[in-house]
């Protein structure tokens, strides 16, 4: 399979080519292929004597959009979708450091399973310089600045599910910086709507078009990228969330999207009260399973340990299952391709998973659903 990674930037080459650099260390399994589509979003900085003066081991096909009133990270990315060659589509952002192993996960999601969208998510860096040589050598956590946090979806699906596609909101998690989807998908729904200009929800309002014609949207735990740290404005980045909080109402008018209001909590930093990510998040998941009627939630889960010895016969258990009782996947094995498996499947039941928890994580998962098998299983583990 051959993937096209588009990335846009402008006038950022000092984010940019470190994470061209890091694409140097990319292993694909034979004969898969990647390019490199680079959209050149009308820099002004020096990105194309940057990006020329760097060796670099991949194709890279240079896109350059001259900028007008109309430029943004929509219509950059919908150039690059438009240059890609490749079967597959991933996106990451100018200012990730790319992991050695994202383009063959994203790969390897979308083989066998034509009906996706794979997620990845993202850590983030402390501010600090990258040391390029070193990078250059090697793919080494002593080239970077050290990671200070984790993305924040991570604690969402750590506490709620690791399975993406069991939650009511799956879809506002399809992030810019890290995902990827077929081609034709995407040219079915027409790409990024160029009508969201501003920072924010053009990639969850693409998420939402990509859920409505049928796709699984599901989370590949193994496709990392890690965002340099820059500087960012609250009170800009709330102004332009508000702004395409009401342009996205008004295209898709439904209750679960008019829901993300309950995110206001979190991004206005006038508040006194403001809340963190996490706990807005749990608010708009949850008003969103009242509006689907998931909510109460039951309070008898069946719990299915998979290990080494009855990993081979899982699926199948977990199909037949699931069908009549609400169930908990403890996923205890190192095999990467279960979690995006079950991510896949329908049961018409609850199906939570959880890969490797530690017994503080089924805690906190138990916690949140009000069942008390999943305490057991922590205990026992």
């Amino acid at each position: 399979m051959k993937a096209s990674l588009v990335i846009p930037t402008y006038n950022s080459k000092e984010l940019l080519v470190p994470c061209l650099v890091s694409l140097n260390h990319q292993r694909l399994d034979e004969p898969d292929e990647f390019e490199v589509v680079l959209v050149d979003d009308g820099s002004t900085d020096g990105t194309g004597e940057a990006v020329d003066a760097l060796d670099l081991s991949y194709p890279v096909r240079r896109v350059y959009v001259p900028r007008t009133e109309s430029s943004c990270r929509s219509a950059a990315r919908n150039a690059g979708i438009r240059a890609a060659e490749g079967d597959l589509v991933v996106f990451a952002d100018g200012d990730q450091i790319i992991d050695p192993l994202f383009l063959q996960e994203h790969i390897r999601c979308h083989r066998t399973r034509p009906g996706i969208v794979a997620i990845g998510f993202r850590d983030y860096l402390a501010p600090g310089a990258v040391d390029l040589p070193a990078l250059g050598r090697s793919f080494t956590p002593e080239a970077l600045p050290p990671v200070v946090a984790v993305d924040e979806r991570a604690e969402v699906t750590d506490t709620l599910s690791q399975n993406l596609a069991n939650l009511a909101t799956g879809w506002h998690f399809l992030y810019g910086c890290n995902f990827s989807v077929r081609t034709e998908h995407l040219l079915a729904v027409g790409g990024f709507d160029e009508d969201i200009r501003k920072w924010s929800f053009e990639d969850v309002e693409l998420g939402y078009r990509l859920h409505r014609i049928g796709l699984t949207l599901v989370h590949n735990p193994f496709s990392r990228v890690y965002h340099q740290h820059h500087p960012e404005s609250d009170a800009d980045r709330y102004a332009a969330w508000r702004e395409n909080l009401a342009l996205l109402t008004a295209k898709h008018p439904e209750p679960e999207v008019r829901l993300q209001e309950v995110l206001d909590a979190y991004f206005d930093p006038r508040r006194e009260d403001r809340s963190s990510w996490f706990d807005a998040y749990l608010r708009f998941e949850f008003a969103c399973r009242a509006v689907a009627g998931r909510l109460p939630l039951g309070r008898s889960y069946e719990v299915l340990v998979v290990d080494e010895s009855n990993l081979d016969g899982a699926v199948p258990e977990i199909e037949s299952a699931g069908a009549v009782q609400d169930l908990v996947v403890v996923d205890t094995t190192d095999d990467r391709d279960l979690p995006v498996t079950v991510q896949t499947l329908r049961t018409g039941r609850e199906l939570l998973y959880f890969k490797n928890p530690g017994p503080e994580l089924l805690k906190q998962a138990a916690k949140s659903f009000g069942c008390g098998a999943l305490l057991t299983v922590g205990t026992e583990s």
